[in-house]
């Protein structure tokens, strides 16, 4: 069976238990002590980034990526 991919402008689709278990494998694949913590949260920011258009799209102009990306639906 072939797998279903997401594309850029169906992040709002995954969900937010499955994004945890994402950064939980990336916190652990780094080797952090943990994913959160007082003025960090990997959950937080990935968890925006991938269902909110708006704070992405705030995230991108902070990284100065000058294409806007983001997609609409």
């Amino acid at each position: 069976m072939e797998k279903s991919l997401i594309h850029s402008n169906e992040l709002h689709f995954i969900g937010k238990k499955r994004i945890h278990q994402a950064v939980e494998k990336m916190v652990e694949s780094l080797d952090l002590a943990a994913g959160s913590t007082t003025g960090f949260d990997l959950y937080a920011v990935v968890e925006a980034y991938f269902t909110d258009l708006e704070k992405r799209r705030e995230i991108n102009r902070l990284l100065h990526l000058d294409r806007d990306t983001c997609e609409e639906d």
